[in-house]
């Protein structure tokens, strides 16, 4: 006859009952000594009982539902009342401690309320076991993260990811060797950026580098929180900043729109047809060609090879789109000549955030399958625990 293999070593199975539906087994516990909670006397003096059912792994492919037996002891050294406990179910729980990790491992990744219909659990209770399990899993991933990040020369990364229409945005604190979010706050100013560098998680720790965009209250923060450390613009940031700038002269000459990959994309990846057209567009605007040849020389600043040869190639770069006669390059030339050290200190500490923006991608994607969060405390919860603990495990 069949028989459903629990492997719940504390249970004793009484009888197993299978319907088309579901499958029901009768269990109780082996032993029958329990410790009272009050004095910590041992005893087996059982005052009365009763049993509930609780949901357990599902059996190919149909709920199981646990029949336990549960029995009220009676201390014989203290008088007092206490319920029996068990291994596998938490106290006043109606889902074995192995079902409430299953359904939470089933929710990374996905919406709660698309497994609650795969799972035929009610979305409000899947809703709840996923939460409770998630606020053990942050201090789990919290210890994790003290354990695997680098105590000297740690080097972490601030950014900011969008969260809302409205330029509504979440400030994100990383590890920048990993992509592993450390923490978020809901503002970027330099008060939120200051709570965000305090972090638990930081306390022991000496932060060697901080890598930022150039927003002046992440620097502020960071340089009052650690005043010792490197501040290291992202270099992604700053040829951002220049691309941006191309792109605001080619939007003034109206019929170029389908022209915007090929002066944005380098010239060495452009196939020779594409090329073709963009030396016709470049002949026939004269401000573009402009525009153009900043965006193409500015690249050789990132492709020097030490400190000195990038510094005298960003001075002669912030001279010509000074004195070029585009005011969008003029903007760029001003911040840049603004955050000019920060920028250089790549060539000392040559760390970027390239690997954060796979992060950003996932923290995008969290926010749009749940077509956003009602509540910003989850959303950040959801966001530590999706991009927390897979990464270290591949790196511990």
């Amino acid at each position: 006859m069949f028989s459903i293999p629990l492997e719940l070593p504390e249970f004793e199975v009484i009888k197993q009952i299978f319907h088309k539906d579901r499958y029901l087994v009768h269990v109780e516990k082996k032993t029958i000594e329990e410790r009272c909670p009050y004095c910590g006397f041992v005893t087996t003096s059982i005052h009365d009982g009763w049993t509930k059912m609780v949901r357990d792994m599902p059996v190919f492919n149909k709920p199981l539902y646990l029949i336990v037996k549960v029995n009220r002891y009676y201390c014989d050294n203290c008088d007092e009342l206490f319920t029996q406990t068990f291994e596998s179910i938490g106290h006043k729980k109606r889902q074995t401690n192995r079902y409430r990790e299953y359904l939470y491992e089933r929710c990374i990744g996905t919406t709660i309320q698309d497994v609650s219909k795969k799972e035929k659990i009610a979305y409000s209770t899947l809703e709840r076991i996923f939460y409770s399990v998630a606020e053990e899993k942050e201090i789990e991933h919290k210890k994790h993260l003290e354990n695997h990040l680098e105590n000297d020369g740690l080097v972490i990364s601030l950014d900011e990811v969008s969260v809302k229409k409205g330029h509504q945005y979440e400030t994100v604190l990383m590890d920048t060797c990993s992509g592993s979010v450390i923490g978020m706050e809901p503002t970027r100013s330099k008060n939120s950026t200051k709570v965000l560098l305090n972090n638990e998680v930081l306390t022991d720790k000496t932060v060697h580098t901080v890598v930022i965009d150039m927003w002046e209250p992440f620097q502020k923060a960071a340089l009052t929180v650690y005043p010792s450390a490197c501040i290291v613009v992202d270099k992604y940031h700053v040829v951002q900043k220049v691309n941006q700038a191309l792109d605001e002269v080619r939007k003034k000459i109206p019929g170029l729109k389908k022209s915007r990959f090929k002066l944005l994309k380098g010239m060495e990846k452009l196939k020779d047809d594409e090329i073709e057209q963009l030396n016709c567009i470049l002949e026939e605007y004269p401000e573009l060609y402009d525009a153009y040849f900043l965006k193409e020389t500015f690249r050789d600043f990132y492709r020097a090879s030490n400190y000195d040869i990038a510094h005298d190639l960003l001075e002669e770069w912030i001279d010509l789109a000074r004195n070029s006669p585009l005011p969008p390059f003029h903007q760029v030339a001003k911040t840049l000549e603004k955050w000019k050290a920060q920028i250089l200190q790549y060539f000392l500490t040559p760390y970027t955030n390239n690997r954060i923006e796979g992060t950003n991608h996932k923290i995008k994607n969290i926010k749009r399958r749940s077509f956003g969060y009602r509540n910003p405390e989850r959303f950040r919860l959801r966001v530590f625990l999706e991009c927390t603990g897979t990464i270290y495990d591949q790196i511990a």
